[in-house]
């Protein structure tokens, strides 16, 4: 295998059908640089411990690390830096468990609201609008109750939530979380705009887009289809895209951090 490999870290999930639109994504996506998939939890075999030991024993030395979550305020994100070595280890409760690492890691930023991720959100939103001067927008995020990350999910939702409204001509706009749950309330106080549009910034359709949205608003007036990133396939171009551009970065700035004497990672975007 080549010295140089990536990994693509996802949540993982019992239902095949969810990892199936991962693998596919992973698939689609451009690079030529050996490309694995690991999860988080849920994929007996596919851990992120077990395809680090498999990309580093067939003799990558430098790995870049693609992790496919909607936010840098998402609780699992701060979790795989911490396995990885890249943060400390998290001062509240966690059941993973730190990876040994001997390859040079390249990590890359998570979705975000990079362009091709608003260009799918808008895409989504427009797939239920049917007059925006008369319809009101709400984006809905997972949230968190860990310190400085529900930060992070509100800069994140403040950004496309403005950008979505400035570009489409919402009569109004706002965000929601489900940890901590502002979802009803948002919904409730955004119906006197206009009738709501709810659309969830979630990676793919499961549990939270397919029951815990829905029953939250139960017997409320709103528009919602429980679509996700995926399947799109910029996506599979967002990938690739990630991957390029640690490379680019890697090969131009070379800013790493240097531990135990060693060059260890390059963080693209810091």
């Amino acid at each position: 295998m080549a010295k140089t490999a990536a990994l693509v870290i996802a949540h993982g999930s019992p239902d095949p059908d969810w990892l199936n639109l991962v693998e596919s994504a992973v698939r689609q996506c451009q690079s030529e640089l050996p490309t694995r998939v690991a999860y988080l939890g849920g994929v007996e075999g596919r851990s992120i411990s077990d395809e680090w030991k498999r990309l580093e024993a067939s003799g990558a030395k430098r790995i870049v690390v693609v992790p496919l979550f909607a936010s840098a305020g998402s609780n699992h994100v701060t979790e795989i830096r911490a396995m990885l070595g890249l943060t400390p280890w998290p001062t509240w409760e966690t059941e993973q468990v730190r990876i040994p690492v001997r390859a040079r890691i390249l990590w890359c930023p998570p979705l975000e609201d990079h362009s091709l991720v608003e260009q799918i959100v808008g895409q989504r939103a427009m797939e239920l609008a049917k007059d925006p001067r008369k319809e009101a927008l709400l984006l809905v995020g997972h949230g968190s109750d860990w310190p400085g990350c529900q930060e992070r999910w509100e800069k994140l939702l403040r950004r496309m939530t403005f950008r979505l409204q400035n570009r489409y001509a919402f009569a109004a706009a706002g965000y929601a979380t489900l940890r901590p749950d502002t979802l009803r309330e948002q919904v409730v106080a955004l119906s006197e705009k206009g009738e709501v549009i709810v659309l969830p910034l979630f990676v793919s359709q499961g549990y939270f887009t397919r029951k815990a949205i829905p029953a939250r608003l139960a017997e409320l007036s709103y528009r919602y289809n429980g679509s996700a990133y995926l399947p799109h396939p910029l996506i599979a171009d967002w990938i690739a895209q990630s991957i390029r551009m640690a490379l680019v970065t890697d090969l131009f700035t070379q800013r790493s951090v240097y531990e135990h004497g060693r060059e260890k990672t390059v963080e693209v975007g810091r």
